[in-house]
């Protein structure tokens, strides 16, 4: 019995450590560098515990075909974009390891939150307890900050439509957004257990995402509503107010994502470093087949120190946010960067992986709260990969623990009731 606690308390103070991390790690890096190496660092913890695992004869993963053929199209999509380096050279081994590494963290990430977090004598009701309280003051403390700024203005920012647009202590507002879809899901974890209780604390945050002036952080909204919606009420009857105020607010998220979609990829044009890479990127995996241009060459953060050829040879360099000396926009974008480097059998093995991967995800539907935190975090992603490297950011990577973490839960408890039943 002690060990059980022991272990979980452990666990608990390890949980809470990594999530206050990911919280702060922008702010901390501001101050410090090498912060900004948490998420990466934090994914690399994969291997070590891998084979720790494997050391003790642990055995989570059930190795079924859907497994194998993951981890399969996985390699498939990585070894590709090796290919192009190997083929080409266009850029120096260490830009190439860095991209290759980069685009696997969110995996590693799932991966390295599931190993540490299956633990058959860890207690999750005595986890959810100790982190409620401490959940509840990080949302109290933004929600605070950010309707100071707004009264006061204590952050530089800028405005948008009129209005300011907040970021608080963060970098960049795509942070803040996704901080706030992070501890989104961690209160739709508790929706089985606290009701009503969280309905609260997600206005507020869903406020805080609002006053981004951002047209993901309406998408990220519209996707709250929806899992609600879908996960939670899907056969209940619902009030007509509600589903009318729910309607409205996934109408202004889909009319925001068409103006902007028009607006970068059509009104600006040629204008605009995001519809660039995007028309760019089919040509490249064309006269690149059947690998493409390789990691680190193509709408990466890693293509531009040193400067990637690949920007000149299709006259990209002279676009503004694209061009050597001021290269803002070139992350702006996800697919169109995996069909540059990859190459096209490798933007589908890494779509396969995607479906494959939230197959894994809809295993958790006997568990709706799990259910609805994985969806949310799964949605946002694929949301902000059209305008951002989604997948490859280090907000990724927390949103990798968290669904290990609700996996290696989900698979625990499934154990349990077996055991029980037997």
């Amino acid at each position: 019995m002690n060990d059980n606690k022991f272990v979980t308390r452990k666990k608990t103070v390890f949980c809470l450590a990594m999530i206050f991390l990911f919280l702060l790690q922008n702010l901390l890096q501001q101050w410090y560098e090498p912060f900004s190496y948490l998420d990466e660092a934090f994914a690399f913890l994969f291997f070590p515990v891998f084979l720790f695992c494997l050391f003790k004869r642990k055995h989570p993963f059930v190795w079924n075909r859907e497994t194998i053929l993951f981890f399969l199209l996985l390699g498939v999509f990585w070894l590709f974009g090796w290919g192009g380096y190997f083929r080409y050279h266009y850029q120096p081994l260490a830009n190439t390891a860095k991209d290759a590494y980069v685009n696997l963290k969110f995996f590693l990430a799932c991966g390295v939150s599931y190993l540490l977090f299956f633990e058959e004598t860890l207690d999750f009701s005595v986890l959810k307890k100790k982190l409620w309280p401490v959940l509840n003051g990080m949302t109290l403390f933004l929600f605070l900050l950010c309707l100071l700024d707004l009264c006061c203005g204590i952050f530089s920012t800028e405005t948008r439509a009129g209005m300011r647009a907040v970021k608080l202590f963060y970098s960049d507002y795509t942070f803040l957004v996704g901080v706030c879809v992070f501890l989104c899901s961690i209160y739709l974890w508790y929706f089985e257990e606290k009701q009503k209780r969280i309905f609260l604390p997600l206005i507020a945050l869903s406020f805080v995402m609002l006053c981004t002036r951002r047209v993901k952080s309406m998408g990220a909204v519209a996707c709250i509503v929806l899992i609600f919606l879908l996960v939670f009420y899907k056969r209940q009857k619902i009030n007509r107010k509600i589903m009318a105020a729910a309607f409205l607010v996934i109408a202004v998220a889909a009319a925001a994502a068409i103006y902007q979609i028009v607006s970068y990829y059509y009104t600006m044009g040629v204008g605009s470093a995001r519809a660039v890479l995007t028309m760019g990127a089919p040509f490249l995996a064309f006269d690149h087949f059947p690998f493409g241009t390789g990691w680190g060459t193509y709408g990466s953060a890693f293509s531009t120190e040193p400067y990637s050829p690949v920007y000149g040879m299709y006259h990209m360099a002279s676009v503004w946010g694209l061009s050597p000396s001021y290269h803002e926009f070139v992350s702006d974008t996800f697919w169109p960067m995996l069909l540059g480097e990859c190459g096209y059998f490798g933007v589908a093995a890494y779509i396969g992986v995607l479906v494959l991967f939230a197959r894994k995800v809809r295993n958790l539907r006997i568990r709706k709260g799990a259910y609805a935190a994985a969806l949310l975090l799964f949605f946002y992603l694929l949301i902000s990969s059209s305008s951002e490297s989604a997948f490859a950011n280090p907000i990724a990577v927390p949103f990798g623990f968290w669904i290990g973490f609700l996996l290696a839960e989900h698979k625990i408890c499934e154990r349990t009731k077996q055991e029980m039943i037997l």
